[in-house]
């Protein structure tokens, strides 16, 4: 049934509303990481302090442009979850039965699958970069890590592995909605391995060790959510 010009601008209003509502939170999440930057800075570098290694800044504005850069992530991080809520709460009226009970799963899944790859990220995977990168030192070649750029390496690792735990869902979406049939997904395994151990290259540094860390979790993740698209689509 086509939408009349009244309907559209019902549609555009309520979506002009959530967009100001996300970004009022956006902006007040991130003014509230800023006031407690500090702390937040200390869980960062537990990381690197645990190795014993130092962290300076090089000009006089960097500490704070960092801090700035760390409340801009938080205040990211925080608003996601309300972000892919009011995302929802605006096409649901659209959706049908089926298509419903299918976005509960994803609305759970994703912020926690998200939340997952970057405790990983920070736990397992970061200290066994930096270590990588400290073995490199000797003794007449010290390690001087600026702070920002330790900053940034350790949010890209737990942003990458966040955002790549997001693909086993989408998998098992696609698959439930029928555009993709978990036989032939199955029959690309081979594929998918390289596919899946290439960007865990793509988002961590250099070396075996992380990349494995990265991609045998992102692998086993794949063949849990191909499972799954077997069992849905055989119900189906």
């Amino acid at each position: 049934m086509p939408i009349d010009g009244g309907e559209w601008e019902e549609h555009l209003e309520e979506l002009r509303r959530r967009i100001i509502s996300v970004l009022a939170v956006f902006s007040v999440s991130a003014a509230v990481s800023f006031a407690l930057s500090e702390h937040i800075v200390s869980f960062l570098t537990d990381p690197v302090s645990e190795l014993e290694a130092r962290l300076y800044y090089f000009s006089p504005a960097e500490k704070f442009t960092a801090y700035l850069y760390v409340s801009a992530v938080s205040g990211a991080v925080v608003t996601a979850p309300f972000f892919i809520l009011e995302t929802a709460l605006f096409i649901w009226p659209a959706l049908k039965a089926a298509e419903k009970r299918r976005a509960r799963f994803m609305l759970i899944s994703i912020p926690a699958l998200f939340l997952a790859g970057a405790a990983a990220a920070y736990r397992f995977l970061a200290p066994a970069v930096m270590s990588f990168f400290l073995s490199f030192g000797g003794k007449d070649i010290e390690p001087l890590w600026s702070f920002r750029e330790y900053l940034s390496l350790l949010i890209s690792m737990m942003m990458a592995s966040g955002m790549l735990l997001e693909l086993p869902p989408a998998l098992l979406a696609l698959c439930a909605a029928g555009v993709l049939d978990p036989a032939r997904v199955s029959r690309a395994r081979p594929y998918v391995i390289i596919l899946i151990f290439f960007l865990a290259g793509v988002f961590t540094p250099p070396d075996v060790t992380s990349q494995v860390m990265l991609g045998v979790p992102l692998y086993l993740l794949f063949e849990g959510a191909l499972f799954l698209a077997r069992i849905v689509s055989g119900r189906k």
